[in-house]
């Protein structure tokens, strides 16, 4: 089983894959043992400084990972390991479902591999405005990450929406974006993906560091469909 500190720093880097931060990760395996808690004790449990406590709660909060009851002061419960676990599965299970739909489709049309890939987040990014340049008639988006694009891509954003182009976004509960938009919020998002037309598509990690992305249609319409899915259940 290894010692506790080996154990913690395991969890640790296994919940730094679901994105969450330093002091997020504290917070979540501090919650997790008190079971409900204020912001106060859960920073002095967590190791984390008070005056981030409440910040880094909003933002576990709006991921999913933890409640909120109101009051004063608010307490704070995480959400069941086993919880997150099943939803995760059941997210990862859908998402190889669809890689194993799109591996077949490429068998069955003899089609070569046609997705490439882009590092760094300024790079991820930038392939992204491109694609909302190309935009004529809509946009479908699924993103963890909307405040970054929101700093990033808003002005491409908006003149998309000028020119007529259709955008549906599907993101976090609580985090913003432009006017004008279809925006549904669902908690649990890691990844973001993006379809320009039904032709063009893009797949990037939570981080934004890495991307693969594809002019492919038959590709592009498959994740297409599945964020339209999203939309409607």
């Amino acid at each position: 089983m290894g010692t506790l500190l080996e154990r913690y720093k395991k969890v640790r880097d296994d919940l730094a894959l679901l994105d969450f931060s330093e002091y997020e990760t504290r917070a979540y395996i501090a919650l997790v043992a008190l079971q409900v808690s204020d912001a106060e004790t859960i920073a002095m449990t967590a190791q984390v400084p008070r005056t981030s406590m409440y910040k880094v709660l909003e933002s576990l909060a709006k991921k999913g990972y933890v409640s909120v009851t109101e009051g004063r002061p608010r307490q704070f419960s995480a959400e069941p390991p086993l919880m997150i676990k099943e939803k995760l599965l059941s997210r990862l299970g859908g998402t190889f479902d669809d890689l194993e739909s799109i591996h077949g489709i490429l068998r069955e049309k003899g089609m070569p591999q046609v997705i490439y890939t882009v590092t760094g987040k300024e790079r991820v990014l930038n392939k992204m405005a491109e694609f909302l340049g190309m935009a004529k008639h809509r946009v479908m988006l699924s993103t963890s990450n909307a405040s970054i694009l929101m700093e990033s891509l808003d002005k491409k954003f908006l003149d998309a929406r000028n020119r007529g182009v259709e955008i549906s976004v599907i993101t976090l509960p609580g985090q913003k974006f432009i006017s004008g938009v279809k925006v549904i919020r669902r908690p649990g998002l890691i990844a973001t993906d993006m379809v320009v037309d039904g032709h063009n598509a893009l797949i990037a990690g939570a981080s934004l560091e890495v991307c693969g992305f594809t002019d492919n249609a038959v590709l592009a319409q498959h994740l297409e469909g599945f964020l339209t899915m999203m939309h409607q259940t």
